[in-house]
C-alpha cells in the first residue's frame, strides 16, 4: 500500500477539536502536505492559529505558529519535532492601552499604519512625538526614534531618546524577523530554532518558558495568575 499524501492546502475539523481540547483553548490547524499510514503524523507547511489570548503582558488579538514541517513521533509519551518554526504575535491597539496602563511610563504608543509614535505629555500637555521603529537590543524590545517634534515643531532626534518597552527579552532560541505595522494593529513574526518538544500537560507554558524565559517575572510583578 503507497503512503497516504495530500497535497493542497487542507484543514481537519476533528484536528482542530482534538489539538484544541488539548491545549484548551480554540485553534486552526491547516497544512499544505500530509502524509503516514495509518493516520497522518507529517505535516509540510504547517500552520496553528490561536485568537484572542490572554497573557501576563499583553493580551493577544491572534497568535499563529508556523513551521516548513511538524512531525509527531509516537511513544509513551509522545513528542512533536518542529523544522524552521516561527511564531507571530498580534497586538491591537485597546489591549495595549489597557496593558501600558499598568506601568507609568512617560509616553503613550500608538500604533500606526508607518510604524509606532510614541506621545509624550507632561500634566496632560503634549511636550513631544516621536515616530519610531521597533528593534530588539541585547534581547530587549526597543524604540528607536526616526523622526520627532518638539512642541509641534520638527527636530533632530539624538539616541537619547531610546525607549524600552516593558517586554520579556527574548531567549537566544528566538529572534525578530519581522515587523508589520497597521493602523491600531502590530504584528510581530519571531524565527525560532528547531525543535524536539514532548506532548504532555503543561506544553504551552514550556514552550514560554523557553522562548520567553523571564515571563514569570513579569507574571509577579504584576500578579497574574497566566
Amino acid at each position: 500500500m503507497s503512503e497516504n499524501s495530500q497535497t493542497s492546502e487542507n484543514r481537519s475539523d476533528l484536528i482542530d477539536q482534538l489539538v484544541g481540547s488539548y491545549l484548551t483553548l480554540p485553534v486552526l490547524f491547516s497544512w499544505r502536505q500530509a502524509k503516514g499510514l495509518p493516520f497522518p503524523d507529517t505535516f509540510s507547511g504547517a500552520r496553528l492559529e490561536l485568537k484572542g489570548l490572554a497573557t501576563a503582558w499583553v493580551n493577544l488579538e491572534q497568535i499563529v505558529w508556523r513551521a516548513d514541517e511538524v512531525r509527531f513521533i509516537h511513544g509513551l509519551p509522545a513528542s512533536i519535532r518542529l523544522k524552521t518554526p516561527s511564531i507571530e504575535l498580534v497586538i491591537g491597539q485597546a489591549e495595549l492601552d489597557r496593558w501600558l496602563g499598568q506601568f507609568r511610563l512617560p509616553y503613550r504608543l500608538e500604533l500606526a499604519a508607518d510604524g509606532l509614535i510614541v506621545h509624550t505629555e507632561l500634566a496632560g500637555f503634549p511636550l513631544a512625538q516621536f515616530e519610531t521603529r521597533l528593534e530588539v537590543v541585547g534581547g530587549w524590545f526597543a524604540l528607536e526614534p526616526k523622526r520627532a517634534s518638539i512642541l509641534g515643531v520638527p527636530s533632530y532626534v539624538p539616541s537619547l531618546f531610546k525607549s524600552y518597552l516593558p517586554l520579556p527579552p527574548l531567549s537566544k532560541e528566538t529572534r525578530l524577523s519581522k515587523v508589520t505595522h497597521k493602523s491600531g494593529q502590530l504584528r510581530l513574526r519571531f524565527a525560532i530554532d528547531d525543535f524536539d518538544e514532548e506532548i504532555s500537560p503543561g506544553l504551552l507554558l514550556r514552550l514560554r518558558k523557553r522562548f520567553f524565559p523571564v515571563f514569570e517575572q513579569l507574571s509577579g510583578l504584576l500578579g497574574s495568575k497566566d
